[in-house]
């Protein structure tokens, strides 16, 4: 059991090891050739395509993870929940699809950059063909990771081959979807094959049933994820392109460094749902946390260097922004696990998915205050900071008070 957890780890650490290497010869580059302006512009782009991301994975990373990880024997029962998740995802595709056309009609910001949004919105498409959390739940992460890493090399190598000036902006969603795209195709293929998936049409019953289990984790990721997109979005609204540009540059950084706690929750999960070993998880806990704040330390304290190293930018404002918004990071990393692997896996995932809902209703309503009333950037990036703080409080909260930490097993 211990060498399959190491060997997932080692897969997840592997892409994630590239999720962080290549966006950070990318970032620079396209903050340089495009300007930050252009940059800031394909984000704000970008969050609002990730809207319908969050909307078409509905949770199942989670739901369908658990499920498939407990019933993986199952041939059968895996082939209904393949099989069902990826008709449940095409549809609220193709639903997705209409409502971003029908926003297309009404919004301006949207109707004048049209060909960038439908182009952007390739990512979806990919994320309805890649399942991811389908290979979590069987534990075997190596296949999907060949496919990712060479898809992101490729899809890097044309960034940089493809992208020369500042009006080539529109190659970045066109080059990231065609190899999200691609890269989807060929997983489900993989998946399809290796695992012996046998073609069972869903049935309305599994339909509704997959949608009921996974709405509440769908709230979950609107919470976690949504609010992450919500201020992307304000901050292009109302302070424009340029700066949007450089609170994305460290808000990059900033969920690079969060996703190696990512790594952790994503190969325990399967784990400890069907282990429930506290004592380990206690021990994974302490020496990540620990890592945790002997590794961000160091950051804020050069962050100047670290930005002028990565991006070869001197600006205050992108200091200041580091400094405030990676105070954070260090409660994210430690909620991300108290959430998913901890309160899900021992069956109080409500508590895992309201702590997330609860602390994004706090951040929703500190940073549309911040925007409309205080106008300030800094104060706005201070949300980051309040959104992992309160959810870490609330993660604390649901555990103490379900006496986790008193189990002996």
């Amino acid at each position: 059991m211990n060498n399959k957890l190491l060997s997932n780890f080692f897969s997840l650490s592997s892409l994630q090891a590239v999720n962080m290497f290549l966006p950070l010869l990318t970032l620079p580059y396209l903050v340089r050739v495009l300007g930050v302006s252009n940059f800031g512009l394909l984000s704000f782009s970008l969050s609002i395509i990730m809207y319908f991301n969050i909307l078409v994975s509905f949770g199942f990373e989670l739901s369908a993870t658990k499920d498939i990880s407990i019933n993986r024997q199952n041939i059968k029962y895996i082939s209904d929940i393949f099989y069902t998740v990826l008709f449940v995802k095409l549809t609220l595709f193709f639903l997705s699809l209409i409502i971003l056309s029908v926003l297309m009609l009404y919004i301006n910001e949207l109707k004048d950059n049209f060909l960038l949004y439908y182009t952007t919105f390739g990512i979806v498409l990919g994320n309805v063909l890649f399942p991811t959390w389908f290979f979590q739940g069987m534990e075997n992460m190596k296949h999907i990771t060949y496919i990712s890493v060479i898809i992101k090399i490729i899809t890097t190598a044309s960034i940089f081959s493809f992208v020369t000036e500042s009006n080539n902006y529109i190659y970045v969603p066109l080059i990231n979807s065609l190899g999200s795209i691609f890269g989807g195709f060929i997983s489900l293929f993989v998946s399809i094959k290796l695992f012996k998936i046998n073609f069972i049409f869903p049935s309305k019953e599994s339909f509704i049933y997959r949608i009921k289990n996974s709405f509440h984790y769908f709230l979950s990721r609107i919470a976690n994820n949504g609010s992450r997109y919500y201020a992307t979005t304000l901050i292009g609204l109302y302070f424009g392109n340029s700066i949007v540009g450089y609170y994305s540059m460290v808000e990059k950084l900033f969920y690079a460094l969060m996703s190696v706690a990512g790594v952790i929750s994503q190969v325990l999960y399967p784990y400890m749902s069907r282990e429930r070993n506290i004592i380990f998880f206690k021990k994974i806990f302490f020496y990540v946390t620990l890592i945790s704040i002997i590794t961000i330390i160091p950051f804020i304290y050069y962050n100047e260097l670290i930005i002028k190293l990565i991006f070869k930018v001197y600006n205050e404002t992108l200091y200041d922004l580091f400094i405030v918004m990676f105070g954070g990071a260090i409660f994210g990393i430690a909620s991300m696990l108290l959430g998913y692997p901890l309160l899900g896996a021992f069956g109080f995932s409500n508590h895992a998915n309201n702590s997330l809902i609860y602390s994004s209703f706090i951040y929703v309503i500190f940073i549309t205050f911040s925007v409309l009333y205080m106008n300030d950037i800094y104060i706005v990036s201070f949300s980051l900071f309040v959104f992992n703080f309160s959810a870490l409080l609330f993660r604390l909260y649901f555990c103490f008070k379900e006496k986790l930490f008193l189990k002996n097993r």
